[in-house]
């Protein structure tokens, strides 16, 4: 063969692979990856390249393969163990993750490429094979168990057989769940929810569901909550934040008040949340303070310059951090809310 190249970095591995975090750092600096602050490389996690960026606090599991021409892996972003990325150029957006035992391989072109926006997930066990480019836009999910392929072929195109090659495009706030098939050149809009076990040979437009076999797609099928519903919502997910801390045995004082209420947490340490759906002087009361506000917080800065983390409800955008904060911004995950980093 003219083009030689090892299924699986054995040596690589078995080498560099065996060392503590810092040292791999160390010996990949020297070899001109750009590697940021904070970054951890699990036992048996590589990373292999030739132009590799890697940001702050990015954290790559145990036994772990990352290897492509151009790496770009944003900050905060997380790779779980025994998952197996190597194409031409991977690109992965800041805060998102990728679960264990994740597979990204296949046939190999000069434009083969995996694109993640900010703030994704790929969950365990799904295959993606990007030979041509597979893109997924911010705040989408792909479910475990999930297949998307890039090209179809197999019998001769000579004999008549069907030979196909064809990008894969998941736009915004989409949600693909477990077990879905995406077949070469499908494109999916923003703000689309599939079904689960489900093929898609074919566009989605933005604003569906798409669901069953055959497939069916049901347009403009969302809209948004009015503000009781939202206010609503908002109680519900603060309550259940209280008793899952409380499951995790700390302790917690809510205090009401117009147009929004303060929470005092204390267990390994005391941490402080105030709630505000207008503005309000209401100041920081602990090192580990957290503003969370639903109005335009950009007129409010005197109220927030004390507070560790704030978190805009309404902008959908976060600034700082702190234990709290980030519990709680992961916490509002559960239920499809995500920030965008500020800061």
């Amino acid at each position: 063969m003219l083009v030689k190249k090892s299924r699986i970095p054995v040596i690589h591995l078995l080498t560099i692979g065996m060392l503590p975090s810092f040292v791999k750092k160390l010996i990949y600096r020297m070899r001109g990856y750009h590697i940021a602050k904070g970054v951890k490389l699990n036992f048996g996690a590589v990373v292999i390249g030739k132009d590799v960026t890697i940001g702050e606090a990015v954290s790559i599991g145990f036994f772990t393969v990352v290897r492509a021409r151009v790496i770009r892996v944003d900050r905060f972003v997380t790779i779980g163990s025994l998952s197996f990325l190597d194409t031409e150029r991977i690109e992965i957006g800041e805060d998102s993750r990728i679960r264990e035992q994740v597979q990204v391989a296949g046939l190999a072109e000069p434009g083969s490429m995996l694109r993640i926006g900010k703030r994704c997930c790929i969950m365990q066990n799904s295959n993606l094979n990007p030979t041509r480019l597979i893109t997924m836009d911010d705040d989408s999910g792909i479910g475990g168990h999930c297949l998307l392929f890039t090209h179809a072929s197999w019998l001769s195109q000579l004999e008549g057989f069907p030979v196909k090659f064809g990008p894969i495009t998941i736009g915004k706030n989409v949600w693909i769940p477990w077990r879905v098939f995406i077949t070469a050149g499908v494109t999916i809009g923003d703000h689309v929810l599939v079904g689960p076990n489900t093929v898609i040979s074919q566009d989605i437009p933005s604003n569906s569901l798409a669901a069953g076999t055959p497939l069916k797609i049901t347009p403009h099928i969302f809209k948004p909550v009015n503000e009781n519903s939202r206010k609503k919502i908002i109680d519900e997910i603060f309550t259940g934040f209280m008793e899952y801390l409380n499951y995790h045995h700390f302790k917690h004082q809510v205090t009401a008040f117009q147009n929004g209420f303060e929470i005092i947490i204390e267990g390994n340490g005391k941490h402080h949340l105030v709630y505000l759906s207008a503005p309000a002087d209401i100041p920081a009361k602990a090192k580990d303070s957290v503003l969370v506000t639903d109005y335009d917080h950009q007129s409010s800065e005197s109220i927030r310059k004390n507070f560790g983390m704030l978190i805009s409800l309404s902008l959908k955008e976060r600034s700082g951090s702190g234990e709290l904060g980030e519990e709680m911004a992961r916490y509002f995950s559960r239920f499809g809310i995500r920030f965008n980093r500020i800061d």
